[in-house]
């Protein structure tokens, strides 16, 4: 019995033991505020809101489709949960009601690694919604301008064949890129 106590101990330490994504420099002032967040999110439904204030946040997602743009990329993300990626649990949930934005980068991450399905956690500026085409139509999407970004490359064969979620011991490539322009430290 106390040998799987100890277990259990182990396994909680070693839970919240875990690193976090980014240096603490780059968390620095990073908001939690859910009402900034929410009223940034309802952009898409109310684009001309002349009064937006950013906010720095960080989010998490999939994504769904890059587009290329003279200097950088536009990243269209599925949002999920930041808990996820803290487990490092890379189940595919595709939900019809997921809030989508776009992430604007600049030159600054790996091309191979913005791949349609890859996972991602981002910190960066909360900025106004612009249009983007998704299926052929036009859709406004919240725009984050991009810090830093941390991006796991999801091999859709590796992924399809845990499921049901049960990925122990499935650790998929993964890099951090931050923007040194807008105080990161990080390159790669």
């Amino acid at each position: 019995m106390r040998l799987i106590g100890l277990f259990a101990m182990c396994v909680l330490f070693t839970a919240c033991a875990t690193p976090p994504i980014f240096p603490p420099e780059i968390m620095k002032d990073v908001e939690t505020d859910a009402t900034a967040l929410k009223s940034w999110k309802e952009q898409s439904y109310h684009p001309s809101s002349a009064n937006l204030v950013p906010h720095k946040v960080e989010l998490g997602g999939q994504i769904m489709r890059v587009i290329p743009k003279p200097g950088g990329w536009d990243l269209l993300v599925a949002e999920e949960p930041l808990e996820k990626y803290r487990w490092h649990d890379f189940t595919r949930v595709q939900r019809k009601d997921s809030f989508w934005y776009a992430i604007a980068l600049n030159d600054f991450p790996d091309p191979s690694m913005l791949q349609r399905g890859n996972k991602l956690v981002v910190v960066g500026t909360t900025d106004r919604a612009a249009t983007e085409i998704i299926g052929g139509a036009q859709k406004v999407l919240p725009q984050l301008l991009a810090q830093c970004l941390h991006i796991w490359q999801i091999d859709e064969l590796e992924a399809n064949r845990f499921p049901y979620g049960d990925t122990v011991g499935y650790f998929p490539p993964e890099s951090t890129f931050c923007d040194e322009s807008k105080g990161g430290s990080l390159s790669k």
